[in-house]
C-alpha cells in the first residue's frame, strides 16, 4: 500500500464557523490576558523593592534558566517529587508548544490563502506523525503526574507541604483537560473515518499514530458532529478556565521559575549586602524591616515559591522544634507585600523565628526555584540587631568582639600560645612565606581547636612547606557578628584584618575554619581583597598528592566517617578533599544518610555557637545518631564549631566514639609508622 503523505493530517475545528472561531480564540486570549494583568499588578510589587546587584553574564544566566528552571536541576534531589513533577512539568511545555504549534498551522493556512489559490498546511506527513506520537505520549505523562499529586495531596498529605484549596483545584483541573483531550482525539478519529461527516475518510495509516485516540476510537464510533461540538467547547472552556486560575496557584512558579532563575542577581549564597557607613550615618537606619528595603529580585522570588517544603524539611533549626520555618518566612513575606503591610516587618517575623537560624544554607540549597532564605534572614537580623533586640549570650559575645577582637574574649596578647614548642613564624619573622596560615580564633584559643592547630602544623613542617601565621596580629574575621546582624562590627574588623593581610601580601591563606574560608574568600571582596583561600584538607590532600607527606598503611581501627561542615560542602562546595585525605590514610571511610552538599547542620552556625539551648533542642544531637548509625568508630570533622558541637552531642549517645580533625587522624597514622619523604622539600 502506497501512503498519502497530503492524507496524513488531522481536521480541526470540526463544526466551529468562523464567527465561533473568533469566540474561541477572545476566551482563550482573555483567559490568558488575566495571567498578564496579574504579572503586570506583581511586577509594580516587585519594582518597590530596591535595584538589583550587577547582573551575571548573559550566559551564566541562560545556563541558570536552562539547568534550573527548564531542566529541573533541583527536583530529582527528592524521589517522589521528582516522579510525578518532571512528567507532569514536562508533558505540559510539550501539550502547550504543540498547542501553540497547531494554532500556528491554522493562522498559517489562513494567512497564506489570502494570497494564494490555497493556503498552506504544513500539518502533515512526517512532521504530523511525529508531532502527534510527541504529544500523546507527553499527555500521558501529565495524567501519572497529577494522579500522583493528588494522591501526595488526599492521601499523604505532608505536614511541610502547602495545600491551598485552589492547587488542588488546579490539579483536578489539568487532570480533567487531559483525559477529555484523550476522548477528544478518540472522537475526532471516530469522525475521520465517518464518510457521512469526512469525505474522503482518513485512512487508518493516517490515524494509528494518534495512539491514544486511535485506540479509545471504537468507543465513540456512533458520535455525531453535533455531540463533538458541544464537548469541544467544554474542552475549550476548561483549558480557558485552568489558565484563568493559573496565576493565583502555586503551580504559577512553572513560569515564574524561569524568569527568577534567568534574573538571579550576581549574589553568593549566605553574603548579604554590605551598607557603607556612610549611608547608615545618613539615613540612620541598617538593615531590613520593610518589603520595600529588599532587592527587586529578591521580592521576585518570592512569588516564585511554590510551598513545596523542601526548605522546612531540611531546616535544623525547624528539626529541633524552634520557632522558625524557612517556608513560613517567605510565604509570610510575600503575602505582606501583596497585602501593603509590609512597612513593619516586625509585626510580620518575630526576633525569635530570625535568631534561630543557622544559616546553614540547608534551605536555599533545596529550594528548586533558588530563593535565598539565609540572606532574607539576615537582611533583617541586621535591623534588629541595630534596634537593640539581641540580648543574653550573643550580646555578651558581641561585646568580647569589641574589646577582644574574638569571642572568646581573651587578649591578642594570648593569641599565639597555642604554638608553644612548635617553633611557629610569624609573618613578621618570615615575610617570604608562601602560605599563610589563618589560625582562627578557635585555633588560638579553645583548647580542642588548639589542638587541632598544633597538628596541622606539624604536618606542614613535615611536608617541608613554607609558612607563617600572623600571631597576634590576626583578628576574628568577623563572621559571628556577620551572622548575628551586627555588621558594623563586622566591617571594622575586616577593614582591619584587610589591612594586615596587605601589608603582607600573601600569595595562599589556608584555613582550618570554614567560616573564615567564607569570610576571607567570599566576603572581604567587598573591600578590594582577593585571596586564593583554601580549607587545610585541600592543602593536605594536594600535599599527599604530591608525596610531600607520606601515605600510612592500613591501621585496622575501625571505620570513620566525615561530618561535612555547612560552609564547606554547602556554602563554599567543598567536600572531596576532606575525604581524600581520609582515604589516603588508609581509613575505611563511612557516609551517613545526610553527607556532602546535602548535609546537616552542627548547630553552631549563624552565631548559635554562642547562644542557650535546651538539651532537646541541639541539632548536634540529630546529626550525632546519624553519623553513629554508619557503626564507625571515629567520627571525624572539619571545622572548630563542629567539633565543639558534635563532640558534645556523640559524647552524650556513645562516648567511646572520639571526634577528631581530619588533620589530627592523618598525623596518628604518619606518626604510628611513617617516615618523611625524601620529597619533602620546598615550598607549597
Amino acid at each position: 500500500m502506497e501512503w498519502n503523505w497530503d492524507l496524513i493530517t488531522r481536521h480541526t475545528y470540526i463544526g466551529v464557523s468562523p464567527l465561533l472561531k473568533v469566540v474561541f480564540y477572545a476566551i482563550i486570549f482573555g483567559s490568558l490576558g488575566v495571567g498578564v494583568v496579574w504579572y503586570w499588578k506583581r511586577l509594580q510589587l516587585w519594582r518597590q523593592g530596591q535595584p538589583d546587584a550587577e547582573p551575571l553574564p548573559l550566559k551564566v544566566r541562560l545556563a541558570n534558566m536552562l539547568g534550573y528552571a527548564l531542566g529541573q536541576k533541583k527536583v530529582p534531589r527528592h524521589r517522589f517529587g521528582a516522579v510525578f513533577h518532571l512528567p507532569l512539568y514536562a508533558g505540559f511545555v510539550m501539550l502547550f508548544i504543540g498547542t501553540t504549534l497547531l494554532a500556528i498551522a491554522e493562522w498559517t493556512e489562513i494567512g497564506t490563502g489570502i494570497f494564494l489559490q490555497e493556503g498552506i498546511w504544513f500539518h502533515k506527513g512526517l512532521y504530523y506523525i511525529l508531532y502527534e506520537l510527541t504529544l500523546d505520549l507527553f499527555g500521558l505523562g501529565v495524567i501519572f503526574g497529577c494522579l500522583l499529586a493528588l494522591y501526595r495531596r488526599h492521601v499523604q498529605k505532608p505536614k511541610s507541604v502547602s495545600l491551598e484549596r485552589i492547587d488542588g483545584v488546579a490539579v483536578w483541573l489539568l487532570l480533567l483537560i487531559c483525559l477529555n483531550g484523550y476522548a477528544l482525539e478518540a472522537a475526532r478519529i471516530a469522525l475521520e473515518r465517518n464518510p457521512e461527516y469526512m469525505n474522503p475518510p482518513r485512512p487508518q495509516y493516517a490515524q494509528v499514530w494518534s495512539f491514544v485516540g486511535y485506540t479509545l476510537a471504537p468507543m465513540f464510533e456512533n458520535i455525531n458532529v453535533g455531540a463533538y461540538r458541544v464537548w469541544w467547547w467544554f474542552h475549550a472552556l476548561s483549558v480557558a478556565s485552568w489558565f484563568a486560575i493559573l496565576p493565583f496557584t502555586r503551580v504559577r512558579h512553572w513560569f515564574l521559575a524561569p524568569i527568577v532563575a534567568f534574573y538571579k542577581p550576581n549574589y553568593l549564597p549566605n553574603v548579604p549586602s554590605i551598607e557603607s557607613i556612610e549611608r547608615i550615618e545618613q539615613t540612620g537606619k541598617m538593615g531590613v524591616n520593610s518589603i520595600q528595603e529588599f532587592s527587586r529580585w529578591h521580592l521576585m522570588s518570592l512569588d516564585a515559591c511554590m510551598g513545596c517544603g523542601r526548605c522546612e524539611r531540611v531546616c535544623p533549626a525547624n528539626a529541633t522544634g524552634k520557632p522558625l520555618n524557612p517556608k513560613r518566612i517567605v510565604e509570610k513575606l510575600r503575602d505582606a507585600m501583596a497585602n501593603g503591610k509590609g512597612d513593619d516587618l516586625t509585626q510580620v517575623i518575630s526576633d525569635e523565628e530570625l535568631f534561630a537560624c543557622t544559616t546553614c544554607g540547608a534551605c536555599n540549597n533545596e529550594c528548586p526555584v533558588l530563593i535565598e532564605h539565609p540572606t532574607l534572614i539576615m537582611e533583617m537580623r541586621r535591623y534588629r540587631v541595630a534596634e537593640g533586640n539581641l540580648r543574653g549570650t550573643p550580646a555578651s559575645t558581641l561585646q568580647r568582639l569589641m574589646t577582644q577582637s574574638n569571642p572568646w574574649g581573651l587578649p591578642l596578647s594570648e593569641r599565639m600560645k597555642w604554638a608553644e614548642g612548635l617553633n611557629v613564624p610569624t609573618a613578621r619573622e618570615n615575610p617570604d612565606f608562601e602560605v599563610l596560615f589563618w589560625v582562627g580564633c578557635a585555633g588560638a584559643y579553645d583548647s580542642r581547636g588548639q589542638q587541632v592547630a598544633r597538628a596541622i602544623v606539624k604536618l606542614l613542617q613535615r611536608a617541608g612547606v613554607n609558612f607563617a601565621v600572623l600571631g597576634p596580629e590576626e583578628r576574628c574575621t568577623g563572621d559571628t557578628p556577620r551572622r548575628l546582624g551586627e555588621d558594623l562590627l563586622f566591617q571594622e574588623l575586616a577593614q582591619q584584618n584587610v589591612q594586615t593581610l596587605e601589608k603582607y601580601k600573601p600569595r595562599r591563606i589556608v584555613t582550618m575554619c570554614p567560616h573564615c574560608l567564607h569570610t576571607l574568600k567570599n566576603e572581604y571582596k567587598a573591600f578590594g581583597a582577593h585571596y586564593e583561600v583554601v580549607h587545610h584538607s585541600q592543602l593536605l590532600a594536594e600535599l599527599i598528592q604530591q608525596g610531600r607527606l607520606p601515605r600510612p598503611a592500613p591501621m585496622g581501627n575501625g571505620a570513620v566517617v566525615f561530618h561535612d561542615p555547612c560552609y564547606l560542602a554547602r556554602v563554599n562546595r567543598i567536600a572531596d578533599a576532606p575525604r581524600t585525605v581520609l582515604q589516603e590514610t588508609g581509613a575505611e571511610l563511612r557516609e551517613p544518610e545526610r553527607h556532602a552538599d546535602r548535609t546537616f547542620c552542627c548547630g553552631a552556625g549563624g552565631g548559635r555557637m554562642w547562644m542557650d539551648e535546651l538539651p532537646h533542642e541541639r541539632p548536634g544531637l540529630i546529626r550525632a545518631e546519624e553519623l553513629l548509625k554508619t557503626g564507625a568508630r571515629t567520627v571525624a570533622v572539619g571545622c572548630p564549631f563542629c567539633m565543639i558541637m558534635v563532640s558534645d552531642s556523640v559524647k552524650q549517645k556513645d562516648d567511646r566514639v572520639p571526634v577528631k580533625d581530619i588533620a589530627e587522624i592523618l598525623l596518628e597514622r604518619i606518626e604510628a609508622g611513617a617516615v618523611v619523604p625524601e620529597s619533602a622539600v620546598g615550598h607549597a
